[in-house]
């Protein structure tokens, strides 16, 4: 059958170069999603729970909606609703006309591809600068996004370098690094000069008004810090009720979609910057599209809703795995996108999408919330069956093989019809059958058919009285019967807690790794994601170690935030340095830009991530852990977590202060800046720091005791 999606699969199994980038990124990912989620200790009741918390967010979105609504609002949020597409465009396009913005810079966003933000900015005289390095890849190759979460997966390092060359530097060369470098000098200067940066929500607390995304490269970041105005852009599926359950959220969300722990940067912006803060947005708008949402809540796709946008889908699926992102010819490619694309954009334009896949259950056994994609695919078949939107040719088949089924006779007599023609037909003749029967057979083994049904066996066995409840079970077993138990007892290890379907989340806390020693505990999962941490036993050793990592930068200025656990200040500036402290009028930003080295301090440090979290206020910028190449945080010993759950409570206390006393950023940072868009290669420093160190100071040194 010659359909748009057949036409664009047929050329996407001949181009080898993709398949090649396909399966490697796939199988890649599959495999870090799998390791991701045995470092937890109760990975299916994580999942469970994390999948109740979308469940019940649903069932009262509208309470959500207006809880998020108010927050926003008594932290000087502009809320604009967007009904379609062509009004976000609209808001959008007024709100830069309103700031006489020429350029405008944006980080990951979905809901941004959704609605062709670009053209529209563009055809308006404003020149967008997609931010995220695979998207940045894809906006010089003129081409959408092929994957939720790697954008550019389908690219292999040939094709990168030859588009360098041609749009960026023509003497570029072929390492990644390199590859890497151009385009974070390029894209450094557009962030220091746009006026507007634009980004999506990867989750909307409404108790807070928080709006969070997660990113590794650094841009989520700078996008929403050096523009003076910040839109955001998000359906209301990114709704989450509560901080504590946005983070349940974020301990599956980086583990499903790229492997990780915690990705290098969970951003929490809430509301523009505080008058005594030095840097951030003056202004922030959201725009809530709906593009279609609304009229599928209450309908069997509300459950597509639930979905966090992970890419796991898509990693798993058979059908994505050989055809890619682009085939689907929407934004939403893979399982998910087969349902969200009808959603949004109806099944006149993306019917033929429901029926691109297998049925197979990788999608649902993949999903970190457990969402029935097999479910809604078939819905969706159904829905597009009722409205007669397949083929006449497809149903005129399934009539008839619906009449036959129905009737025994005919059944029977089409097997043993079709028995002895299969034994005269192998795969190589069937593809030379007339029409979609043909089509059908290119690239499929053809079975023969038993020469008997398993109605005519059960029959044969009745009449000679054999019952299977008496049949011998004791017969030897093959050879290599103990390799084989061996091979399904390690299988079965390797998926502990992976086995899906429905499952109950009771109200308990969830079980949680141990952490007899949180300092410990802390230095080596740091150093697994960053470097070794400097544990020191007197201030004259955090004195050396400190001067020694800021001689690598010796001709460069060091920036220097307040409220260090041990002042730093007077060392260095007795070793000639430039010291750069807060700025108490703008953020500073060209000054920033050429430290070296940062130095910060950590309000509170995760354990078993071994993440640092900063919070933004006065005398704390955040450009200092941002901007220059290298940043060294300073931790209070006492300030270490046992676990990501035991930030909760702090964040909320912190965040629920009232207006103007809660900081307008909280950053949670897990190593380095990083991206592997060129060719899964991991490369630092894309945006952000090359280099993250940490010093555990303990309590002694910080209360002078040594």
């Amino acid at each position: 059958m010659n359909t748009p999606f057949n036409e664009r699969a047929t050329s996407a199994l001949v181009n080898i170069p993709l398949q090649e980038a396909l399966h490697a990124a796939t199988g890649k990912f599959a495999n870090q999603r799998a390791q991701a989620f045995e470092s937890t200790a109760a990975p299916l009741a994580l999942r469970a729970k994390a999948r109740e918390i979308r469940r019940k967010t649903f069932d009262e979105i509208d309470k959500h909606l207006e809880t998020l609504f108010g927050s926003l609002q008594n932290l000087g949020v502009h809320i604009h609703a967007a009904p379609d597409a062509d009004s976000a465009k609209r808001i959008v396009l007024e709100i830069a006309r309103k700031h006489g913005v020429e350029t405008v810079v944006k980080s990951k966003s979905m809901a941004s591809e959704e609605i062709h933000l670009n053209q529209a900015l563009e055809a308006a005289g404003i020149t967008p600068y997609e931010t995220d390095l695979g998207e940045w890849i894809l906006q010089l190759a003129n081409e959408t996004p092929s994957h939720l979460v790697a954008p550019a997966i389908h690219k292999t390092l040939k094709q990168v370098q030859d588009l360098f060359r041609e749009k960026v530097d023509p003497n570029a060369g072929s390492d990644p690094q390199e590859l890497t470098s151009i385009a974070r000098e390029k894209l450094r200067t557009e962030f220091l000069r746009a006026g507007m940066g634009i980004s999506g929500v990867n989750f909307a607390v409404a108790e807070t008004g928080t709006l969070c995304l997660v990113t590794n490269e650094g841009n989520g970041r700078l996008v929403t810090t050096l523009p003076k105005v910040h839109v955001a852009i998000m359906g209301f599926e990114k709704v989450v009720p509560t901080l504590r359950e946005a983070l349940t959220l974020l301990s599956v969300l980086p583990r499903s979609a790229t492997g990780q722990k915690l990705t290098s940067y969970f951003t929490m912006l809430t509301g523009p910057r505080r008058a005594d803060e030095a840097d951030g947005p003056d202004e922030v708008h959201l725009v809530l599209l709906d593009g279609g949402r609304s009229r599928h809540l209450g309908t069997p796709f509300q459950e597509a809703f639930h979905c966090i946008r992970c890419g796991a889908c898509q990693n798993a699926c058979p059908v994505f795995q050989t055809v890619g992102g682009h085939t689907y010819d929407s934004v939403y490619g893979g399982p998910i996108g087969s349902i969200l694309s009808p959603m949004f954009r109806g099944l006149d334009v993306s019917g033929e999408l429901p029926a691109a896949s297998s049925l197979c259950g990788a999608c649902m056994d993949a999903c970190p919330v457990f969402v029935d994609i097999p479910r809604m695919l078939l819905e969706m078949r159904e829905t597009r069956t009722v409205k007669k939107n397949n083929a006449l040719m497809e149903r005129f088949s399934f009539r008839l093989l619906g009449m036959a089924m129905r009737k025994p006779f005919i059944w029977e007599t089409g097997f043993k019809v079709g028995s002895v023609f299969s034994r005269f037909l192998n795969a190589k003749a069937a593809t030379w059958l007339p029409g979609p029967l043909g089509a059908w057979a290119q690239g499929r083994e053809l079975p023969k058919i038993a020469k008997k049904s398993f109605r005519a066996r059960w029959r044969e066995k009745k009449r000679r009285g054999v019952d299977s409840s008496t049949t011998p079970h004791d017969t030897p077993r093959a050879s290599g019967q103990d390799a084989v138990i061996e091979k399904t007892h390690q299988a079965l290890e390797l998926a502990h807690g992976l086995s899906h379907g429905h499952f109950e989340s009771t109200e308990d806390p969830l079980p949680e790794i141990s952490v007899p020693d949180a300092a410990a505990r802390f230095a080596a999962e740091f150093e697994a994601v960053a470097n070794p941490v400097h544990r020191p036993y007197s201030v004259d050793d955090v004195r050396e170690y400190v001067l020694d990592l800021a001689a690598k930068w010796k001709e460069y200025p060091v920036a220097i935030s307040d409220g260090l656990p041990i002042e730093v200040t007077d060392w260095l500036m007795d070793e000639g340095f430039d010291v750069i402290p807060p700025s108490s009028e703008g953020d500073n930003r060209d000054a920033i830009a050429r430290c070296g080295i940062g130095i910060t301090g950590c309000d509170w440090a995760i354990a078993e991530t071994g993440s640092i979290v900063l919070r933004s206020g006065p005398g704390h910028p955040r450009l200092h852990s941002l901007l220059p190449e290298t940043h060294l945080a300073l931790i209070p010993e006492k300030n270490i977590l046992p676990h990501i759950s035991s930030l909760g409570p702090e964040l909320e206390r912190t965040l629920k202060q009232g207006e103007g006393a809660s900081p307008s950023c909280v950053n949670i940072i897990t190593g380095p800046s990083r991206s592997a868009d060129i060719a899964l290669t991991l490369i630092k420093g894309v945006h952000g720091p090359r280099d993250v160190f940490a010093i555990i100071v303990p309590d002694a040194l910080i209360s002078g005791d040594s």
